[in-house]
């Protein structure tokens, strides 16, 4: 396994080598490269200070707006306490009082009053119980505290999610920089031209980010309704149908992650992806499937999809890598590490692009050639 990995890491220090052809090398190959892209960059004296520099920064303005929400936090705290018994409370005391009248008016030589009703002189008598809490009790009180601490830290990590879009979004010329270092460093042509990096507010990538969201939804909402269709007649249809859709989200957070680099998009003439043909067939040639209202949920399906045909198309050569990127892309759930991996990610798919049209036939220079620049609408897919 470490000699696949290895191999995936410097592979495209070598251009003259074809890309790896057994899968489970090709996932390693896309796993590893953003990992060697941080090590060029950790190689460069100046990159590398750019590279600390902004990815520790980031992190510590990301967490002091985080913790400048501590209200907030400290209120679900509170909460927490407030609802919680502690549990190490072993004893609790309680003092009840008995009226009683002993025939003398005295208490008789007992350790125990005895009460008496209808006697004229009443006194009090003061009994202390000592009770301890149930094992239920405990166990209530500890479940309780324990969701209270889970909503406190679910509560902090939702804090620091939103702070850390607002601080990327404002300093994202930033991570531009870092990605056209690591592009210079390991000799693939960058996408972003030379910029003097500044903090601002690009109100053009903040629509553009939305409607970018926008597609991506819409293309994965459309083939919700046709997992439900075929698992309609399997048994244990539900269970089916979950695992169909999980499938159908990791699909798509591959694509998208091949759509980061804006190589994914030089192809405007890509046809259907290939569960669009394989619906077509599906539904034409199929007994039983071949509908009017079928057929006309298929050519609606690719009407809303074929905006990422490009990607799609891509991503269907090389699946295997594209795979082993998406997970170290999915390392950026992590809280603070996306401040780092973010610029990486779209330089490692323009790699595995660049390299797949060399394999192809096509010389460094033409594989290497920045596309024409898209519309607004079909922008890469960056973050």
């Amino acid at each position: 396994m470490w000699d696949n990995v290895r191999s995936g890491a410097t592979h495209f220090q070598q251009r003259k080598l074809p890309p790896p052809g057994h899968p489970v090398r090709q996932f390693f190959h896309g796993l590893a490269l953003p990992f060697h892209l941080h090590r060029a960059l950790w190689a460069d004296p100046a990159a590398r200070r750019r590279y600390l520099r902004v990815g520790i920064f980031q992190s510590l303005v990301i967490l002091a707006l985080a913790f400048s929400c501590h209200r907030t936090i400290d209120k679900t705290a509170d909460v927490a306490k407030e609802h919680g018994v502690q549990v190490e409370r072993e004893e609790q005391d309680i003092h009840i009082e008995l009226p009683f009248d002993d025939e003398n008016g005295e208490d008789e030589d007992t350790d125990t009053p005895r009460a008496r009703s209808g006697s004229s002189g009443k006194t009090a008598h003061v009994v202390t119980v000592k009770t301890r809490p149930n094992d239920d009790e405990a166990r209530a009180t500890s479940k309780g505290f324990l969701a209270r601490s889970l909503e406190f830290w679910a509560a902090l990590f939702a804090v620091i999610q939103v702070a850390q879009w607002f601080v990327i979004a404002l300093s994202r010329d930033y991570h531009d920089a870092i990605s056209r270092d690591a592009s210079l460093l390991t000799g693939l042509e960058p996408e972003d031209p030379p910029m003097t990096p500044r903090v601002r507010l690009d109100l053009k990538w903040v629509r553009n980010k939305f409607s970018r969201r926008i597609r991506a939804f819409t293309v994965f909402i459309v083939g919700v309704p046709v997992l439900y269709v075929l698992s309609l007649p399997l048994p244990f249809r539900h269970q089916i149908a979950s695992v169909l859709i999980s499938a159908w989200s990791a699909y798509w957070l591959v694509v998208f992650t091949t759509a980061k680099s804006a190589h994914a998009w030089t192809n405007s003439e890509a046809g259907p992806p290939w569960f669009l043909r394989g619906w077509k067939w599906l539904t034409t040639r199929v007994p039983g499937f071949r509908w009017g209202l079928l057929q006309g949920w298929g050519r609606f399906w690719e009407r809303r999809t074929r905006s990422v045909f490009p990607p799609a198309a891509e991503m269907e050569k090389q699946p295997w890598a594209f795979a082993g990127l998406t997970v170290t892309r999915t390392l950026s759930m992590v809280p603070l590490v996306k401040c780092f991996l973010r610029p990486l990610i779209p330089v490692a798919a323009a790699h595995l692009l660049v390299s797949r049209r060399i394999a192809d036939g096509a010389s460094v220079a033409e594989a290497s050639a920045l596309p024409v620049p898209p519309r607004s609408s079909e922008a890469p897919l960056k973050d």
